[in-house]
């Protein structure tokens, strides 16, 4: 049964009911009300928070970008269920930027990518007000190495994320609602300088592997500086999962879902024996997973990240991550 597609037209068709609705307003509240149950809902039909924020927001923006769904497969329960940065935040990023890369027909420009962390960064800091924290660890009444079996969990506990999932699809329902479509009529002449940690890693694997695709990489700017600048996972881990999720993942589309919840349950999938030796050996090297934590540093804005980006301590970690995904990669092929 096609899990994703199937929620896609339940969305679509409840949108159709609330058609006939005269008042704009009304009409708004029941459309964000309606996107936060969607999102609520897919928690317990994907069992992954990340991709409880994409799919309504793919919805919404009349778009279908399978390969991102695949690829946030690793990035729910704080980076494969290790307490980081909550996968419902890391979907509001990435799908902000899903939405930035339509409206600017993948012609970004180094502004562009600079406005959208400072909007992530906002969006971080909304969550973190209302929600206390963004790290999964810190949330005492969630066994956050469970998070991806939601299903499972016992309902006092789930309540949490499916708090979490829907106010955050409301906030990013009023937001893309309200914002104007961005205009970029400047062409752009001059190839990208910026480095970006997530893209740097996705596009060097994808040079060895064939893993991968510009979009993605254009899509993973979002994950700077642990997520908009702001300290949480690490983005270039994240960019190594999203490679691996892209080609060994499950397809839900192809997968039952009592199949997929045990699949998930176990996390003895494909994708999971390789994404967890990975990870494993990423604490191992490095001991901790936030940016702010490895780096020493939380950065102010763009021009300070991107100063400290290129230093000796961040090569030597996105030589690791390449190397070490490229070499898990090719134990399986």
């Amino acid at each position: 049964m096609n899990i994703e597609s199937s929620e896609r037209n339940n969305l679509i068709n409840l949108e159709l009911n609330f058609m006939p609705i005269t008042s704009l307003l009304k009409r708004d509240i029941l459309k964000s009300s309606t996107y936060s149950r969607q999102s609520k809902k897919l928690l317990f039909t994907t069992f992954n928070c990340a991709k409880s924020q994409l799919i309504p927001l793919e919805v919404m923006q009349k778009m279908h970008n399978d390969d991102l769904i695949m690829a946030l497969t690793g990035l729910a329960g704080g980076i494969l269920n290790n307490g980081s940065t909550c996968g419902v935040v890391i979907g509001g990023a990435v799908s902000s930027a899903m939405i930035r890369d339509k409206e600017l027909s993948g012609q970004w420009m180094l502004e562009d990518e600079i406005q959208l962390l400072d909007e992530i960064r906002a969006y971080v800091s909304w969550f973190e007000n209302r929600f206390n924290t963004s790290l999964c660890r810190e949330r005492k009444e969630l066994n956050y190495q469970r998070i991806t079996v939601l299903g499972l969990l016992n309902p006092q506990k789930v309540k949490g994320c499916v708090a979490r999932a829907g106010e955050s699809m409301e906030y990013f329902v009023k937001k893309f609602d309200s914002t104007k479509k961005i205009q970029n009529e400047s062409p752009c002449h001059n190839p990208q300088t910026a480095e970006h940690c997530a893209q740097k890693i996705l596009k060097e694997i994808r040079k060895e592997t064939e893993i991968g695709n510009e979009k993605l990489e254009r899509i993973s700017a979002a994950l700077d500086g642990g997520i908009g600048l702001s300290g949480g996972g690490c983005g270039a881990l994240s960019g190594a999962l999203m490679a691996l999720g892209l080609r060994y993942a499950l397809d839900p589309k192809n997968t039952e879902p009592d199949k997929l919840r045990n699949i998930y349950k176990a996390m003895d999938s494909e994708f999971f024996t390789m994404a967890k030796i990975l990870v494993k050996n990423f604490i191992k090297e490095f001991e901790y997973f936030e940016c702010s934590r490895i780096t020493g540093k939380k950065f102010k804005d763009w021009d300070e990240f991107s100063e400290f980006r290129n230093n000796a301590s961040c090569d030597a970690l996105n030589k690791f991550l390449v190397e070490k995904t490229i070499e898990i990669i090719n134990i399986k092929e």
